[in-house]
């Protein structure tokens, strides 16, 4: 940064030089000819290759604070989507039981007045009121998940969780492709933490190197002595001394080294780690994609062949009521996975898609 290549303020010096402190012109600056009132100004002058280090190294900071408020506004967005996508789904497995209650309902009736006119026997509306009562209880334990999914969302949302959920993002596609973000791990948010850390410790370090390279100040003086005596002015130039660099400077240069090399390490460290949670994540968005189709082609049009033909044999005599009650069960079961599935897959989603910015947001 510019402000940090600059040189340092100038010192303003006032004094008094050469005061007596005994005689009989004690404290008095205007008897003795060396006594004088003294100002002057001070500058100081590092090294220029110093100067621009310090630069380079307050540009870093910034960059590191840059690349924290990046990862957590990433971080923000994902767990924002990811409270909106349990919240939605979490409805979404409500409608399965809430039809499951009202086709035992139906079934119950049917079965009430079947017995009522002895067609029927009361076991089978035992069976039915026993289903009906566990489903209800299921809807009650929904419920219960939907509004801590709500109470999860408006931690960040606050009152606009009262507004009706819209549809969901298609979550088969990604704005960022899990490939190239694979295969360009320095964009990771986290990682580029990691990655300007590692630069500013090098950057300490070649500061630390710059310490045995001498620094100097120039400073100039007027003096003001008695009537009876000259003014004087004063120049006098500073240079420091590195003396015994082994004790001092290389002790530093040798800690600054450490603490590049271990940032070094922890960025290495910090890479395998996000390659490897990028590609779990990958992984868990592919198996549930594979799933959640499995489900749309094979599972649902199975288990609602097993009900409609559980129901044709039943109503035609054939069949027993339990048969008719584990395939509706099943059926809500599959139902259910199918919810279960596409949460999965949209989790998976919001992680990786949320990973960068999108297209005109910081």
């Amino acid at each position: 940064m510019p402000r940090a290549r600059e040189l340092p303020d100038p010192k303003l010096r006032i004094g008094v030089d050469n005061l007596p402190v005994n005689g009989a012109d004690r404290f008095r600056y205007d008897a003795d000819f060396m006594t004088m009132r003294k100002i002057g100004v001070m500058q100081d002058f590092p090294n220029a290759e110093k100067r621009k280090l310090r630069g380079e190294r307050a540009a870093l900071e910034r960059d590191v604070e840059s690349a924290n408020l990046a990862a957590q506004r990433a971080g923000l967005r994902r767990e924002i989507a990811l409270a909106w996508l349990e919240l939605y789904f979490a409805q979404q497995a409500r409608a399965p039981l809430v039809e499951l209650v009202g086709e035992l309902q139906l079934q119950l009736d049917t079965v009430s007045a079947a017995i009522a006119a002895g067609r029927q026997n009361t076991a089978d509306a035992l069976a039915l009121r026993g289903a009906e009562v566990a489903a209800q209880d299921r809807v009650i334990e929904q419920d219960r998940t939907i509004e801590r999914a709500r109470y999860a969302l408006a931690a960040w949302l606050r009152d606009e969780v009262s507004r009706p959920l819209a549809n969901p993002p298609d979550t088969s596609v990604f704005d960022h492709p899990p490939t190239a973000l694979l295969a360009n791990l320095h964009e990771h948010p986290e990682q580029r933490i990691y990655a300007e850390r590692e630069a500013l410790a090098r950057t300490d370090a070649a500061l630390a190197a710059n310490s045995k390279k001498s620094d100097w100040s120039l400073e100039v003086a007027y003096g003001q002595r008695g009537p009876a005596f000259s003014n004087m002015i004063s120049v006098m130039v500073s240079i420091d001394l590195p003396w015994e660099a082994e004790k001092r400077q290389d002790r530093d240069l040798a800690a600054k080294r450490l603490l590049a090399e271990q940032a070094q390490a922890q960025a290495e460290e910090a890479r395998r780690m996000h390659e490897a949670e990028l590609r779990g994540f990958y992984a868990d968005w592919q198996t549930a994609g594979v799933r959640t189709e499995r489900f749309e082609k094979l599972l649902l049009p199975l288990a609602r062949e097993r009900v409609a033909a559980a129901l044709a044999a039943y109503r035609g005599g054939r069949g027993e009521l339990g048969v008719v009650l584990e395939a509706r069960r099943a059926e809500t079961e599959t139902r259910l996975g199918f919810v279960q599935a596409q949460l999965e897959r949209a989790r998976a989603w919001a992680k990786l898609n949320f990973l960068l910015p999108h297209e005109g947001q910081p």
